[in-house]
């Protein structure tokens, strides 16, 4: 006998907007396919090409083109190429949820960049360059950074290769790459002497060919290792065929290589590529964080987060970024089979980061921390930063080039968050922490700060040039606000993490349960000036982190519990679900035996099926296979409208941050599976983990028929 059941097979293709490397998964930096309860994970990773860009004034004049890569900088100029490497061991941008609130109050200084080594390519007797862009990727660049916009850069186009012609008579150079590898091919027409080639490098104090496996090795003067060019692949094209020639790298002198290449056809093109590796710079490299995505209804992906590698200009020689602050906001379109749409820079002469997004047709809003006090407006309902750090709300036209407002939103002491949701008529609600006393408050519903650090929530008109209205939301202790999520009605719900005993609490739990802080949810009136209920999540101590909305009215919070919350007790994911009235449905709680395990985002479909995604050191994750975290695994876990589950667990990278998910409507009984979309960080390798770079992920759930007998 025959039967057949469903399962679910997750299929998922990795989207990179930062010209990545694949995730690494938590123990062995590979992508693995686990099967378990009933679901099977198909992970495709999608290779994404380096970056090139034409000079239009976002870099320094004498380079034509830049490159966008892993862990590296690029300029092309009229003489040669200059490859600069960041020596970091960077702190990961902070989501709200990272920080101890009452951290606020306190002065921060003012971040410096981090030092490089440049290394430039020239080619000892060339015919000079002239570079080219060649394959248009079809993507496009925006540079919003500085309050003046004649500066601001728009439209560039993105390229994956940049084309030097006859640097020789009769060899071109050709620049391109993937993920995190640079290549550089000389291409040599039939008759061609690649004798004329020679490389020289200005910055290395030494080139030695490692006889283990042929690679050039550049090092300093104290034979540190600066980087490596792999043994180049040597080739003609023969019947459409790559016929491999035998050849290497040979040192000439001082900083000066060629190669070495063996018997060939003359009277064929011979290509010689050499491949240029960043894994292990220095134990470093740029860093870079997704915070946080959204997705429209045509499948178009939407991240936000914060960039150390996102512009480039020069100083004192130096590619380096063109402001005095080491990172900035960034805003990503990816289509729906990852290529990149636009990257939109956001940023001023000090940090910015962004952490949370939306999107409608009339196009993307963006918010989260500036310390900045030139951050690009426009429509601005207030245009001076009047404390440290303050809230930047910012909404992009639906290309991306251009600033329909921008906006800073705070007092005069420091704020931080950055939750934002948007509702029909395109006004935007944002939330998060704010330690001034005169934050701007409008027909709220608390008008003063009740403690050193309040919870707030703003919400501003279509148009962006004033606040419909602006809460404070706390009592007499710290409190704070790290997601909100937006009804059909216009109703705000939020949470957060609340310390207070006189925190607004009204209706089905209208006291803290007992620790502190507790995860709260509050919803607001439309008019923000009431409270429809506002109730604590937990017997302990818990942090809210994140809210979503069924179409039924509940709403579905994810956090994390950790009563006590200090070592050598773990963390714990929460998910909850409070019904329309306000009343606590279920509360589940996941980790593993060891480790800890915290919720950063969720996202729910309109019947109820929830996702939550964060990250967790055990290695026994509930619905996972085992494995052991590195130090730590992003993780993306499904549970049904009751709570039951995990349904199935993923890993990916070491840290998820944000999640969204579709789903088609169903009709005449049509069965319809969602596509989920997920936002984070992984480790790049290298000597500290702190090496980060941004990924999205995108899964689709598909439904298989096994017959078994």
């Amino acid at each position: 006998m025959t039967t057949s059941f469903l399962r679910f097979a997750v299929t998922a293709t990795f989207l990179f907007f930062t010209s990545a490397a694949q995730p690494q998964t938590p123990s062995s930096n590979k992508t693995q396919t686990p099967t378990q309860k009933g679901a099977q994970f198909q992970l495709s990773p999608a290779k994404t090409p380096l970056v090139f860009e034409p000079n239009r004034g976002q870099a320094a004049s004498n380079f034509q083109w830049i490159g966008h890569g892993a862990g590296f900088r690029l300029g092309i100029s009229n003489d040669g190429a200059t490859l600069e490497f960041v020596d970091r061991k960077a702190t990961p941008p902070a989501k709200p949820r990272f920080l101890n609130p009452s951290d606020l109050a306190k002065p921060q200084a003012k971040s410096k960049s981090a030092p490089s080594t440049l290394v430039k390519l020239h080619l000892s007797g060339s015919n000079g360059w002239k570079p080219a862009g060649a394959e248009p990727s079809g993507g496009i660049s925006n540079y919003f950074i500085g309050k003046t916009s004649a500066t601001w850069q728009t439209d560039i186009p993105q390229y994956a290769q940049v084309k030097v012609a006859s640097v020789y008579q009769g060899i071109d150079l050709i620049f391109h790459g993937d993920e995190s590898a640079l290549e550089y091919d000389f291409v040599l027409a039939p008759g061609a002497d690649p004798r004329q080639i020679q490389l020289q490098f200005e910055g290395a104090a030494s080139l030695e060919v490692d006889k283990t496996n042929g690679d050039l090795v550049l090092a300093t003067t104290n034979k540190t290792e600066l980087l490596r060019h792999a043994q180049p692949k040597i080739y003609q094209v023969v019947g459409g065929k790559n016929v491999p020639v035998k050849g290497g790298f040979q040192v000439l002198k001082g900083n000066i290589a060629s190669f070495t290449i063996e018997k060939y056809d003359r009277a064929k093109p011979l290509v010689i590529d050499p491949t240029i590796r960043f894994v292990t710079f220095l134990g470093g490299s740029d860093t870079d964080a997704a915070n946080a995505v959204a997705v429209d209804g045509r499948g178009f992906t939407y991240v936000t987060g914060q960039t150390y590698s996102g512009n480039f200009n020069v100083v004192g020689g130096v590619i380096q970024s063109g402001r005095s602050g080491d990172s900035d906001a960034f805003v990503t379109k990816l289509g729906t089979g990852g290529n990149i749409v636009f990257s939109t820079y956001l940023g001023g002469g000090d940090n910015d980061a962004g952490y949370g997004i939306a999107v409608d047709a009339s196009g993307v809003y963006a918010a989260g921390q500036t310390h900045s006090d030139d951050f690009p407006l426009a429509q601005a309902l207030q245009a001076e930063k009047r404390g440290d750090g303050t809230i930047f709300v910012t909404k992009l036209s639906p290309s991306g080039n251009r600033l329909v407002y921008s906006t800073y939103l705070g007092g005069s002491n420091a704020e931080n968050g950055g939750a934002i949701a948007i509702d029909a008529s395109q006004s935007a609600y944002v939330a998060g922490f704010t330690t001034s006393r005169d934050f701007p408050v409008v027909h709220g519903y608390e008008y003063y700060r009740g403690a050193a650090v309040s919870g707030f929530v703003s919400k501003i008109a279509p148009n962006g040039v004033s606040l419909v209205y602006s809460t404070y939301m706390g009592g007499s202790n710290v409190d704070s606000i790290s997601g909100i999520a937006v009804d059909s009605s216009l109703s705000a719900y939020v949470t957060g993490e609340a310390a207070s005993n006189d925190f607004p609490y009204a209706g089905y739990q209208s006291t803290m349960f007992g620790g502190s802080p507790s995860a709260f949810l509050t919803k607001l009136s439309p008019a923000g000036d009431s409270l429809i209920y506002s109730t604590s999540l937990s017997l302990e101590t818990t942090i809210g982190t994140a809210v979503s909305l069924d179409f039924a009215g509940n709403a579905y919070v994810a956090g994390t519990f950790c009563s006590p919350c200090e070592s050598p007790h773990p963390d714990l994911v929460f998910v909850s679900k409070v019904s329309p009235a306000g009343k606590l449905t279920y509360s589940k709680l996941f980790s593993g035996t060891d480790g800890s395990s915290d919720g950063y985002a969720i996202a729910t479909d309109a019947g109820g099926d929830t996702w939550v995604v964060g990250s967790t050191s055990s290695t026994t994750f509930p619905g996972a296979p085992p494995l052991t975290p590195n130090p730590t695994a992003g993780f993306l876990m499904k549970l049904d409208a009751n709570g039951n589950g995990p349904l199935y667990t993923i890993f990916l990278g070491a840290s998820i941050n944000g999640v969204a998910v579709t789903k088609p409507t169903s009709t005449l009984g049509q069965i319809v599976y969602p596509t989920i979309y997920t936002a984070g960080m992984r480790y790049t390798g290298g000597k500290s983990a702190s090496n980060q770079d941004a990924f999205v992920v995108k899964l689709d759930e598909e439904p298989v028929i096994e017959n078994q007998p």
